[in-house]
């Protein structure tokens, strides 16, 4: 099995695994609350009709907040997530948050799914990118979703790079069985050439550090966690 579907099924499987034993919005946990610069640049949109396009959505930790907060705007989330399971349970949640008719989900890998030009006035990609094919696809990717972006709509982008696997038993460290593993530098120069034309809103890098089980050892996840926001011009 080549890297790419190595990382590729045990991102799968973690993420399984994870949403079967752990509730939208759990109190301790990483679903505990929407991700706080996603809903901060939503305020900055006020549009009646309003799409929104949540790539890599998930079980809904992102999708259904910004449901609710376009609702009454008739807003529309279109959420993206290759797991049918995670897509099951985002429609479930949604029902329980009464946000169904405002929720649109489609069964699709990010790399290959079509962002129509001109359709959305906020893309959310948080915790997605990282996981294309290669550099390439995430170039392509990127000028697909600001060709599909309206005049004055936002992206907010949040990509793990750097990332490295620590064996806690060991102390032994290993490059991130992750698709694509970004140097931050290298991830940043991408954005600011790619994004020159847009207003920047925020840039930012946090170290994280996650501890994960992995073929029954306790490991201890490492990156750079990468936030970057900006705003097309109004033509």
């Amino acid at each position: 099995m080549g890297d790419f579907q190595q990382a590729r099924e045990k991102e799968r499987a973690y993420h399984e695994q994870f949403y079967d034993q752990t509730a939208l919005f759990e109190p301790g946990s990483w679903l505990a609350r929407p991700v706080a610069a996603v809903m901060e640049h939503l305020e900055l949109l006020r549009v009646q009709n309003m799409r929104i396009l949540d790539l890599g959505c998930g079980v809904g930790r992102n999708s259904i907040p910004m449901a609710q907060r376009i609702r009454d705007m008739n807003g529309t989330v279109v959420c993206v997530d290759l797991l049918e399971s995670a897509i099951a349970k985002l429609r479930q949640y949604a029902e329980q948050h009464g946000v169904a008719s405002h929720i649109e989900t489609h069964v699709a890998d990010a790399q290959y799914f079509r962002v129509t030009p001109g359709m959305y006035h906020y893309i959310v990609a948080c915790s997605c990118l990282e996981h294309l094919s290669s550099e390439e696809a995430f170039v392509a990717k990127l000028e697909e979703m600001q060709e599909g972006t309206a005049p004055l709509g936002i992206h907010c982008i949040m990509i793990n790079t750097n990332v490295k696997e620590i064996d806690v038993e060991t102390g032994k460290e290993r490059d991130g069985l992750i698709e694509l593993n970004l140097p931050t530098e290298r991830a940043f120069s991408i954005l600011h050439r790619l994004y020159a034309d847009w207003e920047i809103l925020c840039e930012r890098q946090v170290h994280q550090e996650i501890p994960e089980v992995h073929d029954g050892r306790d490991m201890m996840f490492c990156g750079e966690w990468i936030t970057f926001t900006a705003r097309k011009g109004a033509r």
